[in-house]
């Protein structure tokens, strides 16, 4: 997989660490996973294509990724005793999600900035009772060992509801305004699956009325269970439908496959920032590669977007520089239909004396539609990748030849 770049992931990350406490705010604690003979609990949550455009899942376990979290509940020394004896007595296992608003369209109503989802469904009606007993117990040991405030529950979901308040201090991200400093909890019972729905924001009373309409939506699927679908939780497309993205978007398609002898690629991720940061020399940790305003990644290729404005903070630095401007480096210049691509093929470290055999290391530079893209930059100059299927001129004419201009869905 390539090198994760400046955007999405290390903000998705701060969000994590900023706000440990509440993103995983459900029915679960993290446990080694366990071979799943329990029925897929995943079909039992509210599912990323039940929010409104301008979420991302919400990684809730490092190379978790997007996928769904399910686990059994742990013990350790300190559990609260009624906890642990639950747990000790019934070994429950369920699933959780978690989202994060990235952006809210122009005149919808702002969402929470973190909604969460469990599921723990339990064997028994026993093992549901004993469950139902002790959720403020599980809701606080996930607080910090601080059990929220129980409130009474205007809505009703399922057999059961009960609603829970709690205050948090979740710090901003990259300058931003706090996540929030509120926190609902709906808790439900149905037969003997136990949900829940977390809803971080500002103000109780909509942070309440967003998690009764998100747990309606769960009942749907816990009522009429389905496969959560890859699909259904793929968010990489989310950022580029951000009506801030202010610069063309170029792109392979959602699923790029250009026959040959070269691989599809499906889309991985992409990330906005709109802003271009410096390369960096860190003592022992080395240089890292200036960061572009738009980043989208595929499986195996990377296309960085720069505006005219600011191309130089890529192309005067020592990763822009890397390779291009090697002494063995060769160049093919291809005309396109809008504009122009330099392809440029070398090898691992600027040689004295050229290599015989042919080159290894491959980027191209593309001049189209007032931006540049940078297919497969260097992850940094002394980083440069000499194993890909897009390795080759042919492999890089390939892409440069398929660029083409996303629409944009919002103004």
């Amino acid at each position: 997989m390539m090198k994760i770049v400046a955007g999405r992931q290390k903000l998705l990350l701060v969000a994590a660490l900023a706000a440990a406490a509440v993103v995983a705010l459900s029915l679960l604690q993290s446990a080694a996973a366990r071979p799943r003979r329990e029925p897929d609990q995943t079909r039992l949550i509210l599912r990323l294509s039940d929010l409104p455009l301008g979420y991302l899942n919400l990684e809730l376990q490092e190379e978790q990724g997007d996928d769904v979290y399910c686990s059994q509940l742990t013990h350790p020394e300190d559990t609260p005793p009624k906890m642990g004896k639950f747990i000790l007595r019934y070994h429950p296992r369920g699933c959780i999600g978690a989202f994060y608003r990235l952006y809210t369209l122009p005149g919808e109503a702002p969402g929470p900035a973190i909604a969460a989802t469990g599921a723990l469904a339990l064997g028994s009606d026993r093992a549901a009772d004993a469950g139902w007993a002790v959720v403020p117990e599980i809701l606080g040991r996930l607080l910090g060992d601080r059990v929220p405030k129980e409130m009474k529950a205007k809505e009703r979901v399922g057999r059961a509801t009960r609603l829970f308040h709690a205050r948090l201090k979740a710090a901003g991200l990259n300058g931003r305004k706090p996540l929030g400093t509120t926190t609902s909890f709906l808790v439900w019972r149905t037969g003997n699956t136990l949900a829940a729905v977390e809803v971080l924001g500002n103000d109780v009373g909509a942070d309440d009325r967003m998690a009764a309409a998100l747990a309606r939506l769960q009942q749907a699927h816990i009522r009429k269970p389905t496969r959560y679908t890859r699909a259904e939780r793929f968010d990489g497309e989310v950022p580029l439908d951000d009506p801030a993205v202010d610069l063309p978007v170029y792109w392979l398609g959602r699923n790029f496959s250009p026959g040959g002898n070269l691989p599809d690629n499906r889309l991985f991720d992409s990330s906005f920032t709109g802003k271009a940061s410096k390369e960096t020399h860190e003592k022992f940790v080395g240089a890292e590669a200036p960061g572009a305003p738009l980043n989208i990644r595929y499986e195996t290729i990377q296309l960085a977007t720069w505006t005219l404005a600011n191309w130089h903070v890529f192309a005067n630095s020592d990763t822009g520089q890397a390779l291009t401007s090697w002494k063995c480096t060769q160049t093919r210049t291809i005309p396109l239909a809008e504009g122009t691509a330099t392809i440029f093929g070398g090898y691992k470290k600027d040689f004295k004396r050229c290599p015989k055999e042919p080159p290894q290391a491959f980027t191209a530079w593309v001049d189209v539609g007032g931006v540049k893209v940078v297919v497969n930059p260097p992850f940094a100059p002394d980083s440069i990748e000499t194993v890909n299927p897009y390795g080759s001129f042919a492999g890089m004419e390939a892409i440069v030849h398929n660029l083409t201009l996303r629409p944009k869905r919002f103004p």
